[in-house]
């Protein structure tokens, strides 16, 4: 629908301005009316400025024009579909602390990798508050309308079993003696012995892999965690099937160094049951279901909403 009216106003666009763009600075031209808010063509470029460079690098002459507005076109129904909702969520009176705004600035920093104590800008802080406003809206007027009844689960899982076969798995721990670490083969060996030693003596594995092991994982007392079986080298595969769970082999030799493992727990492969696959199968229903929901409330709001394209 929205299509529909793009075509149209594009054809009977008013010569004279309207009253929404004389409320705009006259040296911002507006881009799109949407009810009773616009969309001005400086908020279009910002939002398109990201994604020109890489087109840039791609395109020239009049493929790279053709490129552009292909670009500025969709940006600007995508623009308008948020509009669109956070003028529901005003009409709702949908709201969001200070302190959330904050939090989700910090998170978004973490995420980028440009973690600072710096007060959050304006933009970091409008651009905060509408995600948080339309992830609020869209957990109540489509998350909690959406239910997949208990006979749709059971159905999916008989249907799909093979999506729910679990591979054998191991869960190991090591203790890691760097050849090169250690000052070569020999000192390694004496190390290793050591080790060997002390876990046969009674002390916990985890207490000498803190103290001995040269591997990245003896911070966690030397847990490798769950590891899918045929994706160890051979020689630990073999030592994993001949130990039980909670037993330490013997000292096994890599291209690294010499290694001592210890098997935590096995899990043979097989199909997981239908409670243990419950929650994934409800998640992957709810986001089919959700996007179907989505899609047609946003239709609902097009087909009442006065839109008009004005580029």
């Amino acid at each position: 629908m929205l299509a529909i009216w793009v075509a149209l106003f594009l054809l009977l666009v008013p010569l004279e301005m309207t009253g929404a763009q004389e409320s705009v600075d006259t040296k911002d031209r507006i881009a799109a009316i949407v009810n009773d808010d616009v969309i001005t063509l400086s908020e279009l470029h910002e939002e398109s400025a990201q994604y020109l460079a890489q087109l840039q690098e791609q395109f020239k002459g009049e493929e790279l024009e053709k490129q552009t507005r292909q670009l500025h076109y969709k940006l600007l129904v995508s623009m308008i579909e948020q509009k669109l909702q956070l003028q529901q969520a005003a009409d709702l009176r949908l709201s969001v602390s200070d302190r959330e705004i904050d939090n989700t600035v910090q998170e978004k920093r973490v995420r980028n990798g440009t973690v600072s104590d710096a007060v959050p800008t304006p933009k970091e802080r409008k651009a905060a508050r509408k995600e948080l406003i339309l992830t609020r809206l869209y957990q109540q007027k489509i998350r909690s309308t959406l239910l997949v009844p208990e006979s749709k689960l059971k159905e999916y899982y008989d249907s799909h079993q093979d999506e729910f076969m679990q591979p054998a798995q191991v869960k190991i721990s090591q203790i890691m003696l760097g050849i090169e670490a250690s000052g070569g083969r020999e000192k390694a060996q004496l190390r290793a012995d050591h080790v060997l030693k002390e876990i046969e003596s009674g002390r916990p594995f985890d207490e000498l892999a803190k103290d001995f092991s040269d591997g990245g994982e003896a911070k966690n007392g030397g847990s490798l965690g769950v590891l899918k079986r045929g994706s160890l080298l051979p020689s630990i595969e073999a030592m994993v099937d001949q130990l039980s769970q909670g037993e330490t082999g013997q000292i096994i030799e890599s291209p690294v160094g010499l290694h001592i493992i210890r098997v935590d727990e096995k899990t043979p492969q097989g199909l997981r049951t239908f409670e243990e696959a419950r929650g994934a199968i409800e998640s992957k229903l709810l986001r089919a279901q959700s996007q179907d929901v989505y899609k047609e409330w946003l239709r609902d709001l097009q087909d009442t909403a006065f839109i008009e394209i004005l580029l």
